[in-house]
């Protein structure tokens, strides 16, 4: 026979169930075999009453063990086999042991002798479970047959019911040393033994053991059957090796063993799943023209590799086909077709086959659903993916965990959160369990938004019902709490993780060093950087790429480009991204010309700019001014085939309205329009550009047109831009219709908004309607000092009129008594001085006390400033209000200020140098 394929010997698996058999007494009993004994229970066995009397013979009862039991067989094997084999199973339940292997080997031959080969079966899996080593087995077989010729005509059913016996046990390993142990062909199991062990190996894929059997066939000189080639054929498929099942194929022609029809549908399988559909349709041509029917599974098969290979208009001709030759498609064919066209995005089309089913009477099953709703959920059709699966139990099929997941992956993916808590009580009411995949879905979909508090409801959800997190839901936990800034929460995940004994891999190191990146903690992102490749593990350029973020995020572009020199030392080269992320940082920074010599580098290195790049230079143009710059790069753009998207055309409006090039902002905002770019954010721009130009009447104008537009409408942001410049304006009345249209919208004010209103009363001097929208503030717990200082600040009035308000401010509890050594540092801080000497006698004569703080801040700054002429007044003032010492020295003012300066850097600088 041609041989095609050379495999590994047998020698391990041999090594592991079979050693050199040394003799031993069959029995740990060392009593002498009692004659009188055996000779007792033979008379007592012809006797129908045998039990009774065995059972009424204490003596005899004592005098057992396994070589009286294996001699009785011996002398006994005319005896009627039935009786023989009670005996034999009364004997074991009445010793509570095993018996001699050579005592199943006797039984099983008096009751083949009868044609008892079930019972024969049974008493040689009585004899498996023995748990003697497989070499101990074969030997006492091969020594039991050589020692009786009547025996030699069962070697090969006693050898196969054994491989039986180990395979059904499931002891597939032991099963196969059985067949390898096995050196006489007369000795091998039937075809019918070695065909069900090698569909055992192949369901449990166990193919190398397949070629063991192949291969020890092959060695006795044992010509395979249909069966045996089948399984080879299969085995090959299952492994990918197309090519070779091909020739063991022809070989099984050559050899004159004619393919079954499930032969040929095995490879077909194969052939379809290995994309080579052309030449499953020709193998097809081929059963046919030898006289084979094509049947369901050879059409099925057919339709499930036409899907995958995405040809679905040939997959839905084999279905029409089918039934034009009788062959009645079931509801695999149907779902294969179904889930072909789903992922292919022709939701109608799937629908249509859906119907199609119903009509011809084939019941949809679990799976079909599955790849509906999946579909649905995928085209964003929710509505009907829910009627679909809630309609699941009407048509008789109960939706299961994956139906499930199915709809709970589309809805988190849609951010549709409300309703997946919703079908995840349904799921429960319905009996269905979730499982670590839909903990998973729920968990990453809150982790994306991120709501970190449902995210660990679930989590510690899954911990109680005994369901054990895999490394992905934990990565998905780091993940989102390092969206919030929690990353000491996030460090806390990730060590509870590994007291789980889960290992971290490459992507949940990069997640770890992106949160810490993202968060500023770059120390600590560098340290991980460092344990990963300590451990082994290779960064890849989105490791790298976060952390060259991190550091142009604060601003650090020189530890920024160290490390991309060392991601290029390590062998890793940037991509696009990478440069994307330096440029930000360049134009963030001011150097527009070396983002844009970067820019116009990106082709020397192999990389092609794409749209963020060019977004990013854009932004950094505009934002500088550079207008015509943008302007010039946005029509490069357009040429080099990249279109530019949502966030182009929003960075050429702000740097237009920005520099009030009022018509150019007109017409990017009519293209954006045509190409549905617009939002509230465009909206907001071109409104807040009016605005600055005292355009007041054409910003009313755009915010009518959001409040008339259904698609669109206006945020907290257009109502705070459009008041605050009709505050600006003192047109009072207009600015609170607005404020009221924006509260009846349930828009809420913010501090910004709360902010111009009151600027806008305070300009108009209706000093009553200020301190409402103080007190509503207060209300409303948004606190005031900030924003009543810088108020004091912006007003050009006298010093008087703000110490009236602050007064009272101070009358109707709107404000602490601190607030006047507030309002003090705050003049300081903004250099206004002459106004701060002023503050002192107002503040004086209201009794109030000045911290010891604040004087002396007010005396360095001063001093600092240049007002030495006034130091001495000051500090007059202050000793005669009792806020300072009486006699302190101007000199003592101005060392104790240094010395608390010193201590407190020495104290921010002592942590880092205690690390």
């Amino acid at each position: 026979m041609m041989r095609l394929f050379t495999h590994r010997n047998s020698t391990l698996i041999t090594n592991r169930f079979i050693s050199p058999f040394h003799s031993r007494k069959s029995s740990t009993n060392t009593s002498p075999i009692n004659d009188e004994t055996i000779n007792q229970i033979t008379t007592i066995l012809t006797n129908r009453n045998w039990p009774h009397l065995l059972n009424s013979s204490p003596n005899l009862l004592n005098n057992l063990n396994p070589d009286v039991i294996q001699s009785v067989l011996h002398h006994n094997q005319r005896l009627d086999p039935n009786r023989l084999l009670h005996f034999f199973n009364w004997s074991l339940h009445q010793m509570g042991i095993h018996q001699n292997l050579k005592s199943y080997l006797i039984l099983c031959v008096v009751l083949c002798n009868s044609s008892q080969l079930r019972h024969a079966s049974v008493v040689l899996g009585q004899m498996i479970d023995t748990r003697n080593p497989v070499s101990v087995v074969i030997d006492s077989i091969d020594r039991f047959c050589s020692l009786n010729e009547g025996v030699l005509k069962f070697r090969g059913v006693i050898y196969g019911m054994v491989v039986d016996g180990y395979k059904n046990k499931g002891m597939l390993d032991e099963a196969v040393c059985v067949v390898l142990g096995i050196n006489d062909r007369e000795c091998f199991p039937d075809s019918a033994c070695v065909n069900s062990l090698m569909t055992s190996l192949l369901k449990y894929r166990e193919n190398e053991l397949v070629w063991k059997v192949f291969d020890k066939m092959l060695e006795l000189k044992i010509v395979p059957d249909v069966y045996i080639y089948t399984n080879l054929i299969s085995a090959l498929c299952k492994d990918g090796k197309v090519s070779e099942a091909k020739r063991v194929f022809i070989e099984m022609g050559e050899n004159g063993c004619d393919p079954s029809l499930v032969t040929y549908n095995v490879l077909i399988g194969g052939l379809c799943r290995g994309g080579v559909i052309d030449e499953a349709f020709e193998l097809k041509r081929s059963m046919t023209e030898k006289g084979f029917v094509p049947d369901r599974y050879t059409y099925t098969t057919l339709i499930d590799g036409l899907c995958k290979t995405k040809k679905l208009e040939e997959a839905k001709m084999v279905l029409e086909d089918m039934s034009k030759v009788g062959v009645f498609p079931d509801h695999v064919a149907y779902s294969a077709l179904i889930d072909g066209f789903m992922k292919q995005g022709c939701v109608d089309e799937a629908l249509t086959l859906k119907d199609e089913m119903f009509v011809n009477g084939v019941r949809l099953n679990a799976v079909t659903y599955n790849s509906i709703i999946s579909g649905l959920c995928k085209a964003r059709r929710f509505e009907e993916a829910i009627a679909v699966l809630t309609g699941m139990k009407e048509k008789g099929t109960f939706p299961d965990v994956y139906c499930y997941n199915s709809l709970l992956i589309g809805l988190c993916n849609d951010r549709r959160m409300e309703e997946v808590q919703s079908f995840l009580a349904q799921m429960r009411a319905n009996g269905v369990r979730p499982n670590t995949f839909t903990y998973g879905v729920v968990i990453s979909g809150y982790c994306r938004i991120p709501n970190m508090e449902v995210a660990d409801k679930y989590f510690n959800e899954m911990v109680k019902c005994n369901i054990m997190p895999d490394r992905v839901i934990f990565t998905s936990m780091i993940d989102g709490h390092c969206k919030k800034g929690n990353t000491n929460e996030a460090i806390s995940i990730f060590k509870s993780m590994l007291g789980k004994n889960i290992i971290p891999d490459m992507h949940m190191y990069s997640v770890l060093i992106n949160g810490f990146a993202r968060n500023g903690l770059m120390d600590k992102a560098i340290a991980v950087l460092s344990e990963l490749m300590e451990k082994g593990l290779n960064p890849d350029v989105i490791t790298y790429t976060s952390i060259i973020s991190g550091f142009c995020k604060k601003g650090d572009l020189l530890e920024a480009f160290n490390m991309v020199d060392k991601m290029i030392r390590k062998g890793v080269n940037p991509n696009i991204v990478t440069y994307n992320v330096l440029i930000g940082g360049l134009c963030k920074s001011g150097d527009i010309q070396k983002a844009r010599e970067l820019f116009d580098g990106i082709s020397s290195k192999g990389l092609t700019p794409d749209g963020v790049t060019y977004a990013t230079m854009i932004d950094g143009y505009c934002k500088s001014g550079s207008l015509s710059d943008g302007f010039d790069l946005f029509d490069r753009m357009d040429q080099s085939g990249i279109q530019p998207d949502y966030v182009v055309y929003n960075a050429l409006l702000n740097g237009c309205c920005k520099e009030l090039e009022i018509e150019k902002a007109l017409t990017l905002f009519d293209k954006m329009a045509e190409k549905g770019f617009v939002s509230a954010h465009t909206y907001n721009t071109l409104i807040n550009m009016y605005c600055k130009s005292w355009k007041i009447l054409e910003a009313d104008e755009l915010l009518k047109d959001m409040i008339d537009n259904k698609q669109i409408k206006p945020n907290h942001v257009t109502f705070t831009i459009l008041i605050d410049c009709y505050c600006k304006a003192e047109m009072m009345k207009e600015a609170e219709d607005l404020f009221l249209e924006m509260q009846n919208r349930d828009l809420t004010p913010t501090i910004v908004t709360y902010t111009c209103l009151a600027h806008g009363y305070m300009r108009s001097g209706n000093k009553d309607k200020m301190i409402s929208i103080f007190e509503q503030m207060v209300a409303k717990g948004i606190g005031l000092d900030t924003m009543v200082y810088n108020m004091l600040d912006e007003d050009q009035g006298s010093l008087e009129k703000s110490f009236m308000l602050l007064d009272e401010l101070l009358q109707k509890g709107l404000s602490g008594r601190d607030v006047y050594d507030k309002l003090v540092d705050t003049l300081c801080q903004n250099g206004k001085f002459k106004e701060a000497v002023a503050s002192i006698d107002e503040i004086g004569k209201r009794g109030v006390m000045l911290s010891f703080a604040t004087c002396s801040t007010l005396v360095h700054k001063l001093h600092s400033a240049g007002y030495k002429n006034k130091l001495a007044e000051v500090l007059e003032s202050m000793e005669g209000f009792g806020w300072v010492p009486q006699a302190s020295s101007l000199t003592d003012f101005i060392q104790q200020h240094k010395a608390d300066g010193e201590w407190e850097n020495n104290g921010l600088n002592l942590p880092n140098q205690v690390v």
